[in-house]
């Protein structure tokens, strides 16, 4: 257990963390990267108090005993003649919420924990949270960005788009420029915008103008387990991992460019030579899955096997995991996540974009095109022995770029600059045994 409280510390900070992701250690994306702020904050001696913004209700999360937990409801329902009618108009820029984000008790709830500390920090995950931070001036306010919103939702409508054969929408086109107009004034009010990578920290100062957005790495819980490579026995089938809600749009590409682009140049002898684990929560009856799934229909090597609870024994019965996305945003989770297990990864560099710390033929396997995909995968089905290295390689990048105590320094020394928080340095909060491992 990490001591929250340095012993020169009488009262320890308190940062207040909002979120419509719950924590979540034993999954990829955004219930992964909520851990790990959480984590960092408690590693640098904070209190932490977590406001969950839920859109239908869930059990409060059980991997953090020392944090406080308040859950507000969501409610996405019918929004009143006289909102839409200004959200069109697009002013007051404070009617532009309710059509975009719901309606809520989140500011109401901010401004009570503001007025009982006004000194205590606010991080804000995405826009469905941050979007009050306008509302809340001289107040300690975080951006935490998992994604440049404006781009994410463009890259939806344009999957959409091409699978219907048609051109953009009025209404899309008058949302995507309310949620910019949204980001640019979050992001300029904003004392501190923590990113997922540093190529995203410079597209947003650049895009908005602003100096005060930052990388801040993602550390994975209970990282001090390593799986490593899963040994190949001879004869046995290269067994590769493919992890993502399936309609998820980066885990769409990936899956559309395996099956119709890489599959389709494999020998039938490779082929009977590979079986590809598809996991992640599979919504039968959406378009894009059972279009995914049409796509399988020629390879039975190819299994969905849905949402799994225990990650640690999918990446047991598999020996590679493949990350193909031709289109995505934000960071990669799964590659960081397989780094601190130790596992090897063949990715696209759009796949890996937002990862850094990249050596490709080192930590991690990268190929872009249709034909260097399948010849690599046809080189891993003659000899695998390979993987080992790439997946050691990627447990010693973990270990030095992404480990608990790395995010924890960079976290304190980004709010020291940013935001005026003085606190020990992240070493003299961490117990012996994890400092030696750092």
């Amino acid at each position: 257990m990490i001591n929250p409280v340095s012993p020169s510390r009488q009262v320890p900070p308190r940062v207040h963390i909002y979120s419509h992701h719950s924590p979540a250690p034993n999954t990829t994306g955004p219930g992964l990267a909520i851990c790990s702020q959480i984590q960092a904050f408690l590693d640098l001696g904070f209190e932490v108090d977590f406001v969950h913004l839920q859109v239908k209700p869930s059990a409060p999360p059980s991997h953090f005993k020392e944090i406080s937990y308040t859950a507000i409801p969501l409610q996405i329902g019918k929004v009143p003649f006289y909102v839409r009618l200004l959200y069109l108009v697009g002013w007051p820029r404070r009617f532009n919420w309710r059509p975009l984000f719901g309606r809520s008790s989140l500011l109401r709830e901010a401004r009570a924990r503001i007025r009982k500390d006004p000194d205590a920090l606010h991080v804000f995950n995405y826009l469905v949270t941050a979007h009050i931070i306008p509302a809340l001036p001289k107040t300690r306010a975080i951006f935490a960005c998992h994604d440049i919103e404006t781009e994410y939702l463009e890259r939806s409508y344009a999957i959409v788009r091409a699978a219907e054969g048609r051109s953009i929408l009025r209404w899309e086109r008058r949302k995507l420029r309310r949620v910019e107009e949204m980001e640019c004034q979050v992001v300029s009010e904003a004392k501190l915008v923590l990113c997922v990578s540093a190529a995203e920290a410079c597209q947003i100062n650049r895009r908005w103008a602003i100096s005060n957005a930052a990388y801040l790495p993602l550390s994975v819980a209970n990282d001090t387990r390593t799986i490593g490579a899963t040994v190949r026995a001879p004869g046995e089938p290269l067994r590769l991992l493919h992890l993502g809600e399936v309609a998820h749009f980066p885990t769409l590409t990936s899956l559309e460019f395996l099956l119709t682009r890489v599959f389709p140049l494999l020998d039938a002898a490779t082929l009977s030579q590979l079986e590809l684990d598809v996991v992640g929560k599979l919504e039968i009856g959406d378009p894009s899955v059972e279009a995914v799934m049409a796509m399988a229909r020629p390879y039975p090597q190819v299994r969905f096997t849905g949402f799994a609870p225990d990650l640690e024994a999918v990446y047991r019965r598999n020996h590679l995991q493949l990350v193909a996305s031709q289109q995505a945003t934000g960071v990669r989770t799964r590659i960081i996540e397989s780094w601190a297990m130790g596992f090897p990864v063949l990715s696209t560099t759009v796949g890996a974009g937002g990862v850094e710390q990249l050596a490709p033929g080192h930590n991690i396997l990268l190929v872009d095109e249709p034909l260097q995909f399948a010849n690599c995968l046809r080189q891993l089905v003659e000899d695998s022995t390979s993987l080992k290295a790439i997946g050691d390689a990627g447990r010693a990048t973990y270990d030095a770029h992404f480990s608990r105590p790395s995010v924890a320094s960079r976290l304190r020394d980004l709010l020291a600059r940013h935001v005026g928080s003085q606190l020990p340095h992240a070493a003299e909060l961490l117990p012996e045994a994890e400092q030696q491992t750092a």
